[in-house]
C-alpha cells in the first residue's frame, strides 16, 4: 500500500481509534438489531445475476476496516470531524431503512467453494452478518464518506480507486445487491452534503461571534 504519510502529513492516532471504536459500537449495534428483524423485500435486479460470485474478493471486502481507520487517521481535521458528521447521519438513516424495508439478501451456497479459508471466513461472516439489513449499503456508504476526506490531495485518485474496489467487492461476495450499492452511495452524497453545510455554517457563526 502507498505511503500515505507523505501525501498528508503525520498520522493522527486519535482519529484512527475514533474511528476504529466507531465502527465497532456500530458493528455491534447492527449485529443486534438484524436479529430482531424478518426480512419481507427483495431488492434484487436482473443486473445482480450478471455479477458472478468472487469468493477471493473476500480480502478486498475485509480491507474497509483497516481503510478506513488508515484514511481516519492521515486526514485533515477538519474533514474528520464532517466524516464523523456524515457517517452518524447515515448510520441513523441506515436503522430506519432497515426497520423500514427489511432486506432479504440470497447467498450462495459455502459448499461450492472450493478454497478452505475462503468457505469458512464467508460461512462466518454470513452467520454474523444476517442478510436483513442491506439497503442502503453502509459499507458502501462509510467507504464513500472516508475517500471524501481526502478528496484534497493530489493523489486522491488511488484512495479513490482502492475505494471503489471495496465497493465492487460488496457485490462480488453477494453481501450486497445493485440497489443496496446504488443506494450506499446516494446516502453517503446526502449526508455529505449536510456535514459539510453544517460546517460551514458553523464558521460562519464562529466568524460573526469573533
Amino acid at each position: 500500500m502507498m505511503n500515505l504519510r507523505r501525501f498528508t502529513g503525520r498520522p493522527d492516532y486519535r482519529q484512527a481509534l475514533v474511528a476504529l471504536l466507531g465502527m465497532l459500537v456500530g458493528l455491534s449495534i447492527f449485529f443486534a438489531l438484524e436479529r430482531a428483524i424478518v426480512p419481507r423485500y427483495s431488492f434484487v435486479t436482473p443486473v445482480d445475476s450478471y455479477i458472478p460470485f468472487i469468493p477471493v474478493s473476500w480480502y478486498v471486502y475485509v480491507l474497509f476496516f483497516p481503510f478506513v481507520v488508515a484514511l481516519s487517521a492521515y486526514a485533515p481535521a477538519s474533514d474528520f470531524n464532517a466524516f464523523k458528521t456524515a457517517t452518524l447521519l447515515a448510520f441513523a438513516i441506515g436503522i430506519v431503512s432497515f426497520l423500514m424495508f427489511p432486506e432479504f439478501i440470497p447467498r450462495p451456497d459455502t459448499a461450492l467453494i472450493e478454497n478452505a479459508f475462503l468457505r469458512q471466513r464467508l460461512s462466518r461472516m454470513w452467520g454474523l452478518d444476517l442478510p436483513s439489513n442491506g439497503f442502503p449499503s453502509l459499507h458502501v456508504a462509510v467507504t464513500c464518506l472516508a475517500c471524501l476526506m481526502l478528496r484534497s490531495s493530489r493523489h486522491w485518485w488511488f484512495v479513490a480507486l482502492a475505494g471503489a474496489l471495496i465497493c465492487l467487492s460488496t457485490l462480488t461476495v453477494k453481501q450486497h445487491t445493485v440497489a443496496d450499492v446504488a443506494g450506499g452511495v446516494l446516502l453517503s452524497a446526502v449526508c455529505s452534503f449536510l456535514a459539510h453545510k453544517h460546517k460551514r455554517q458553523n464558521v460562519g457563526a464562529s466568524r460573526e461571534i469573533a
